[in-house]
């Protein structure tokens, strides 16, 4: 097949994508694929080497960057090589790339593409949204609330949110990924407001959620099948963009040490609130379990990470699924 690996973008993630980008063309090559990497980022310029991507995950990405007019990624879409392409593997994360943007892009270029369409891709980058979803499907998540514009500023509004929450809570971009722009604070109003504006350089809508004590569980599924699940421990602090992407500051325990009933009880609600958000394919669905072993859904990844060592390629080896037969297996379900 004539596959395009869609990496890098203009999306604060770019350097993860660029790092699961490789991988899959590497993978994809290595199983006799024809793969041409392009990185929408660079419009009419788009296509690339792998030589010419040096960036590190762990890496800030550039203000230049960030500012690329989206105009970029439809003068991506319109080159003539798309004509020759049997579906593309996209690796894009974030802005342009997971909001549905991208999808909507290749559906009017008539291109096929991998994992959701556009409205559950839309629905799983919108954090909210996603909420009213999973409550709606009966899967149990946080107490939220969403700030947008003035509300930032006001402490009366702020502080309600305090005394409703108690306890500390966590303010995050409400269209981001890879816990960009995220804090974790205990209930004071100063630490409130400079979370708050942390969150808000990174979209126009901020959300707050109560935090939940307890483990932090993820769970791949590939199709309508669970994987097994992976428990995620810091080693100190919280699951950020440092811990993420900084060799040897968190542990991985795969399959996660639960008993059978929350095994199964937790892998069907990441089924459920991956069919309630209309995925294809593919998604990584993330939970706190908390020490009453009750589940809180966070979000649903739509594109997750996937380097070799991404969680969704670490579930499927220990379900006996290899790197490359996973890359195939996504594109034959999308």
């Amino acid at each position: 097949m004539n596959i395009a690996v869609l990496l890098g973008g203009i999306s604060p993630e770019r350097n993860v994508s660029i790092a699961g980008g490789k991988a899959i063309a590497n993978a994809l090559t290595t199983l006799g694929h024809s793969v041409t990497l392009i990185d929408p980022s660079r419009g009419a310029h788009a296509v690339v080497t792998a030589d010419m991507l040096t960036e590190l995950a762990s890496e800030q990405v550039s203000d230049e960057i960030l500012a690329t007019p989206k105009r970029e990624l439809i003068n991506c879409v319109n080159l003539p090589i798309f004509d020759s392409i049997d579906v593309a593997f996209t690796v894009l994360h974030g802005t342009g790339g997971e909001d549905g943007i991208m999808q909507a892009l290749l559906e009017a270029r008539g291109v096929k593409y991998t994992g959701s369409k556009v409205l559950a891709s839309a629905l799983a980058m919108d954090k909210a949204a996603s909420k009213v979803m999973f409550s709606a499907a009966g899967v149990q998540t946080p107490l939220w609330a969403v700030l947008r514009g003035e509300q930032f500023d006001d402490t009366e509004h702020l502080s309600e949110i305090l005394d409703e929450m108690r306890g500390m809570i966590v303010v995050k971009p409400n269209d981001q990924g890879s816990t960009v722009g995220m804090s974790i604070i205990d209930n004071d109003l100063d630490h409130f407001q400079r979370a708050v504006h942390l969150a808000a350089k990174y979209s126009s809508t901020v959300l707050v959620e109560q935090f939940i004590e307890g483990r932090e569980l993820t769970v791949a599924v590939v199709g309508d099948e669970a994987l097994p699940i992976i428990e995620i421990v810091p080693e100190g602090g919280f699951y950020d963009y440092e811990h993420k992407y900084t060799k040897g500051m968190t542990r991985y325990i795969c399959p996660a040490e639960l008993s059978e009933d929350i095994v199964e009880f937790v892998q069907n609600l990441a089924v459920t609130a991956h069919r309630i958000l209309g995925c294809t394919a593919y998604s990584r669905v993330d939970f706190r379990l908390d020490e009453d072993n009750v589940p809180f859904c966070l979000e649903v990844n739509t594109l997750p990470g996937f380097t070799e060592t991404s969680l969704v390629p670490m579930a499927a080896a220990a379900a006996g699924i290899e790197f490359g037969e996973l890359c195939e297996r996504i594109i034959e379900l999308s």
